[in-house]
């Protein structure tokens, strides 16, 4: 398995973002009596200082393949200038050797580990449990425990409003969405996506399409679009449905950060992601001052981890009013998204009219909502394959 390492990189480097930065306290020497001998041995010592805690992260995808993986590792850096703990990380880390990286980074000083994808949820609590003198915080953790810190994100919020400005954007009411299975909360994304839609038109249909590797998803375009699909929706840890997207002219929906290259899409309407260098500071921010406790958190709208973009070039006139006029209303929970009467894709009513459904019930959905098309078959070949190279860290 090929692996890469990054060191903290320097402070100095400037960021956009506007995050508050701290410093940790330096310690003292006592072997000089003079006032300018204890400002050397200070200054020695914190220089020598081995860091507070030190944050090792663990990636199912690689940090250059512009995706999901990509963001994560962005942030993390966004967040480390900031604080002085330190970090590093593994990729490409399938399941099955999820402990054997836990063990790498332990033995290289790690005091934190940070599972960065969702395929490691079912793991991690069996893993921990034999590293009780670590911390860890899990991205998609189900439940908090003694030494697992549980984070989750609402990405159905934003899936929302990206069916909403998609069927806005439609001339065909047949809506595509591209999934990979590994992604958080898909099918309550899937369904929050269908709902979004059925604003515009009440006989909308989503079609969706399971796919994970690029050659995958570009077989699950074709497929959607000659389902008469005009609008697609991208849900993957690949960039890649925007990609094959735009060199087809079709309009898409991205799901990562495209910051400043979004104009290279000319058939971009919006896009959605999760910004995280906030709670990652946080985090650090804890684990400097000693008093980091296992928690449970879900990023949304609300709390600004999830972030939709403004209407771009491709979108019709009057998306970018649909978006100031949602985002706030479902951000401050006046716009519940499953709510009133729901029915399955079987005709059977689920949620009954006036009912508001707990996050909890969202969270444990296992049901389409009706006007969900899952007709398709999964476009997914095989499971993904790694080389069997032993984990190495290479700094």
């Amino acid at each position: 398995m090929s692996t890469r390492w990054l060191k903290r990189i320097a402070a100095a480097l400037a960021l956009c973002t506007a995050l508050a930065s701290f410093t940790a306290c330096s310690g003292s020497d006592s072997s000089s009596g003079t006032a300018e001998g204890t400002a050397e041995g200070t200054a020695q010592a914190s220089e020598e200082a081995e860091p507070v805690a030190k944050l090792g992260f663990i990636y199912k995808g690689s940090v250059d393949d512009g995706g999901f993986t990509a963001d994560c590792n962005k942030q993390r850096l966004a967040a480390e200038q900031y604080s002085d703990v330190e970090s590093e990380y593994i990729e490409n880390v399938p399941v099955s050797e999820f402990e054997k990286a836990v063990k790498l980074l332990v033995e290289d000083g790690c005091t934190h580990i940070v599972a960065g994808s969702p395929v490691y949820a079912n793991v991690i609590n069996s893993v921990s449990k034999n590293y009780m003198n670590i911390s860890f915080i899990g991205y998609g953790a189900g439940a908090r425990t003694v030494n697992v810190y549980a984070y989750t994100e609402g990405v159905y919020q934003a899936a929302y409003v990206a069916g909403m400005a998609a069927a806005y954007n439609s001339d065909t009411e047949k809506i595509g969405m591209v999934v990979d299975p590994s992604m958080l909360y898909t099918l309550q994304s899937i369904n929050a996506a269908a709902l979004g839609t059925q604003i515009v038109y009440s006989t909308a249909d989503l079609v969706t399409a399971w796919a994970s590797t690029d050659r995958e998803i570009r077989k699950a375009v074709d497929a959607l679009a000659l389902k008469g699909c005009d609008v697609i929706i991208s849900y993957t840890e690949s960039p890649e449905v925007v990609n094959y997207c735009s060199s087809k002219g079709i309009k898409v929906i991205g799901n990562i950060d495209y910051g400043s290259n979004y104009a290279d899409y000319d058939s971009m309407i919006l896009y959605f992601y999760s910004s995280r260098d906030s709670f990652f500071l946080s985090q650090y921010k804890a684990m400097q001052m000693g008093d980091w406790e296992t928690s449970s958190y879900m990023g949304t709208l609300g709390n600004g981890v999830l972030c939709i973009s403004d209407a771009l070039s491709a979108a019709k006139d009057g998306t970018q009013d649909i978006i100031n006029a949602l985002v706030p209303k479902v951000a401050s929970g006046a716009a519940p998204i499953f709510m009133g009467q729901l029915k399955d894709t079987q005709d059977t009513i689920r949620l009954r009219e006036g009912a508001v459904m707990s996050t909890s019930d969202v969270l444990a959905m296992d049901w389409y909502v009706l006007g969900v098309d899952n007709s398709l078959d999964s476009f997914i070949e095989s499971k993904a394959t790694f080389e069997e190279i032993p984990l190495e860290i290479e700094h």
